[in-house]
């Protein structure tokens, strides 16, 4: 039996650095983790099997709920995916749809990652900030589609509804405060803060090594120097339509995590300023049925999230619903590199490490 040497410290499944039911067990000896266990799957509820028993359009409802901060970027995963599968294509107006509010969700899962940070540091105010920001993109969400947390905007073809009248001008005073205030209040709270630096520099370093070791995508693999966007690398939607940078680090510390995500907030505003100037005329969806069969094939689509590469692997057998799918989770294997990333951390840094990540259980654990 092995030897415990200092104390063993249960952090979760209940508890509020975790951002969701995710237990990390660490020996400390001192004030320094010497290991770390991380265990997952308390959120499990058999996504991925639910879509057997659920036609293609039915499927929708459930994807809003793997990533229920960056939701529409699930439901463009998913749509895309079967419409792959089907052969359709979708008008070019949904095309550029859905890179805008795919971007304004990408916004709103950083902010929600900038506030989140904030309060794990004690900065409450910054939480407040960010939720403030973030409640502006939620509004636009809200007008077209009707919901919030779970909009359930987009359908096979293109989108429930066109964006409604004087969208365009209701987005830029959203993006204009949003841009004005990461440029200016966000950087005097965060960026240099001397507090908030010296919280966040040199801890939980994860470098190029452990970024490959645990095939790490996103924004905390771009922050530790790697260069790589599937926006950019393997276009889809309106990207390769769009200018915008890819946002990267050098250090892979919770410090540059946190800045390539306020860096990649500023992107996705040009990015959604491009697509809303550059928006066709035209229908926003294809007309298909809502129970349509797809034949025998193996589908697989892969996407650039907010939390990084997020992919879906689909198994038809000529039927109405899918005879397997498979989802590849970002964020499990960021998780998974905590084992290793903690070790040498101190007892006070455990929770801006595991922030610094951005884990969304949902997705984690499917």
């Amino acid at each position: 039996m092995e030897t415990l040497k200092g104390i063993r410290l249960n952090v979760g499944p209940v508890h509020p650095a975790t951002h969701g039911v995710l237990k990390v067990v660490v020996d400390i000896e001192g004030d320094t983790v010497n290991k770390a266990q991380v265990e997952m799957g308390f959120l499990h509820r058999g996504k991925e099997k639910m879509a057997e028993v659920r036609y293609f359009s039915n499927y929708y409802p459930i994807v809003d709920k793997l990533d229920y901060v960056s939701a529409i970027n699930m439901e463009v995963l998913y749509a895309s995916l079967v419409e792959k599968a089907a052969g359709i294509e979708i008008p070019p107006r949904a095309v550029y749809i859905r890179t805008i509010m795919a971007e304004i969700q990408r916004i709103m899962s950083h902010l929600v990652y900038i506030g989140s940070i904030g309060e794990d540091l004690g900065n409450i105010t910054g939480m407040f900030w960010a939720l403030r920001e973030r409640e502006l993109l939620m509004d636009l969400v809200e007008e077209v589609s009707g919901g919030r947390l779970a909009p359930m905007y987009m359908t096979t073809g293109g989108s429930f509804y066109d964006l409604p009248q004087h969208f365009d001008e209701k987005a830029e005073k959203a993006l204009v405060r949003v841009e004005t205030k990461i440029n200016k209040d966000y950087n005097s709270m965060f960026t240099k803060n001397q507090l908030f630096l010296m919280r966040t520099k040199g801890v939980g370093v994860l470098d190029r090594y452990m970024v490959k070791k645990y095939g790490i995508t996103g924004p905390n693999m771009r922050a530790a120097g790697i260069d790589r966007d599937l926006r950019k690398s393997e276009p889809y939607l309106a990207y390769d339509k769009v200018d915008f940078d890819v946002v990267t680090g050098e250090d892979g510390d919770a410090n540059s995590r946190f800045m390539v995500r306020v860096g990649e907030i500023l992107q996705s505003i040009r990015i959604v300023r491009q697509c809303l100037r550059d928006l066709p005329e035209g229908p926003y969806v294809t007309k298909t049925p809502w129970l349509m069969k797809i034949p025998d094939k193996r589908t697989f689509v892969r996407q650039e999230t907010p939390r990084g590469e997020m992919a879906m692997y689909m198994i038809t057998n000529g039927g109405t619903q899918p005879y397997r799918l498979k989802i590849r989770s970002p964020t499990f294997f960021a998780l998974r590199a905590l084992e290793e990333i903690l070790v040498g951390v101190k007892v006070a840094d455990i929770v801006v490490t595991i922030a610094s990540l951005d884990p969304v259980m949902g997705e984690v654990d499917r």
